[in-house]
């Protein structure tokens, strides 16, 4: 993987892949200084790609707001809250020693702590409440609260270990949280986390699902949406943590394009790489909203990434013309969002004239070929995807757009010409022109009409036409292809009594 070209944007980040990299890099005098300065996300992705379990030497290092974010990256699912991820960080933490629990948990929302603990105990307030007969009770230090455990299990465990540290290192935060178990309803309290989540979050460009989706949205008017220039703050938000270097997995996926590399290899400038790195980051969070993606699993987190990257790329060219010099100058007149948005823009136009080739009266998609019906149904879709070789794929460069345009107006200009001549088929264009084609060869005219294997066997005898056939313009390159599969058939039966019952290139009565 090359990333000489990304260095201005990467910086000294947390370039690691495996327990011996993380060895190395903890060897380093400057390593703490390195993970503090770093965004929670850039930290949160390199734990993800070596392990928890592998990491534990690396969480000393972190602050404890990276822990927060950790958490809110990991532990919810849309707007519910989810233990078993929670369960890990902490245990891991616990494995690291009491201190880093407890920095942890002085970094992760009051609420989150309460909604984990709201299922595993009874909290009794000692001098209001009367705690049931023969409960067995664990009393803070200051005797104000006692505590019953109503599960058994792990994550018990974990609970009474977070209590411990708590009443041990920060008695106050410890009451805060008992006070909220005991008097905030479950619903309440993951409300409230829930929202104060959303609320950090977006900082970092993690918005609501429906608010993510609107990076998808078509721009106004007729025309790609003009560049937006730099005078403008509207995009520009106070980052909660510092903005950090942009995560190694994000630097991943840029590397593998070389059109936005050779753009950024000449962004030299620190506060404008500073810049470029929190926007992508920033739209690669977006993205990975928009996508629902579970941020924990790394391999559900690329093809997200992916996705920005290619469309990135096809938004630069589009702007600057496929000229690379040019990379640069577009890059500082634009947000990066808004390069990612016209760049979605040139792929949507397509989705949009397939959708209107779709209504023309008396067309179905059925009637097309399976090729070009795939190829079709793969345009309508909310991202529009390339057919290739029977595969899907996504969009990659404005080559990939325009290709898929040429096709896709060549194969508009055939179902109205096609619906000029025959306007009403009843079958498959190939097998309706196919048919016609028969009827020319026996009748002289081009006529659907269905046939009879006597029609076949006459026609076979005649041969295949010679002569041009009366058809528009427009027709003639699917006309060769269809020609092309009703001779494949029917050569073979010259000279032979037709069975129709086998015949899939013509209409036939049975």
């Amino acid at each position: 993987m090359s990333n000489d070209m990304l260095s201005p944007l990467i910086g000294p980040s947390l370039r690691i892949e495996n327990r011996s990299q993380l060895d190395d890099f903890l060897a380093h005098r400057d390593a703490e200084d390195i993970v503090q300065a770093a965004s929670f996300e850039e930290v949160f992705f390199a734990i993800k790609h070596i392990g928890l379990a592998d990491s534990l030497d690396l969480l000393p290092f972190v602050t404890a707001r990276q822990v927060r974010g950790f958490i809110d990256l990991d532990c919810w699912r849309k707007d519910t809250f989810v233990r078993k991820p929670f369960m890990e960080w902490i245990a891991a933490f616990i494995q690291a020693g009491p201190e880093e629990t407890v920095r942890a948990l002085e970094g992760i929302d009051e609420y989150v702590i309460a909604l984990f603990l709201k299922d595993l105990i009874r909290v009794y307030e000692v001098d209001r409440d009367e705690p049931v007969p023969g409960a067995e009770l664990i009393f803070t230090p200051d005797n104000r609260f006692a505590v019953e455990p109503v599960e058994s299990g792990e994550p018990t465990t974990i609970g009474m270990l977070i209590l411990d540290a708590l009443f041990k290192y920060d008695a106050q935060l410890g009451s805060l949280i008992l006070t909220h178990v005991r008097y905030t309803t479950r619903m309440e309290l993951e409300e409230t986390a829930y929202e104060n989540r959303t609320r950090r979050m977006e900082v970092h460009g993690f918005v609501d699902y429906y608010e993510a989706l609107s990076i998808y949205a078509r721009a106004e008017g007729p025309a790609a949406p003009p560049p937006a220039g730099r005078d403008s703050a509207a995009e520009d938000a106070p980052d909660e943590e510092s903005p950090g270097a942009l995560p190694a997995v994000f630097a991943d996926s840029l590397s593998r394009a070389p059109f936005l590399l050779k753009a950024f290899e000449h962004i030299t400038d620190p506060a404008e790489s500073e810049r470029f790195a929190q926007e992508l980051t920033a739209l690669g969070n977006r993205i990975l909203s928009a996508n629902l993606v579970n941020l924990g699993e790394l391999e559900g987190v690329r093809p997200a990434l992916e996705e920005m990257r290619d469309t990135l790329t096809i938004g630069l060219e589009h702007l600057t013309g496929s000229r690379p010099e040019r990379g640069p100058e577009i890059l500082r007149a634009n947000y990066i969002q808004t390069i990612f948005k016209i760049g979605f823009d040139q792929i949507a136009r397509l989705r949009d004239r397939a959708d209107a080739l779709v209504r023309v009266p008396g067309f179905q998609v059925a009637m097309l070929d399976s090729t070009d019906r795939d190829f079709l149904e793969a345009l309508r879709r909310f991202k529009p995807l390339v057919i290739e070789e029977g595969q899907y794929r996504a969009f990659r460069s404005m080559d990939d757009v325009e290709k898929a345009r040429t096709r896709l107006e060549g194969l508009d200009s055939m179902v109205r010409a096609f619906l000029s001549v025959f306007p009403a088929p009843q079958y498959t264009f190939s097998r309706t022109f196919n048919t016609a084609v028969v009827r020319f060869v026996l009748e002289g005219r081009l006529d659907p009409a269905p046939l009879d294997a006597g029609d076949v066997e006459r026609f076979l005898e005649k041969g295949f036409p010679t002569q041009d056939l009366p058809l528009p313009a427009e027709l003639q390159p699917f006309a060769d292809r269809w020609l092309g599969a009703l001779r494949a058939e029917l050569e073979p039966l010259a000279g032979k009594k037709v069975d129709p019952r086998f015949l899939e290139t013509v209409i036939v009565r049975l």
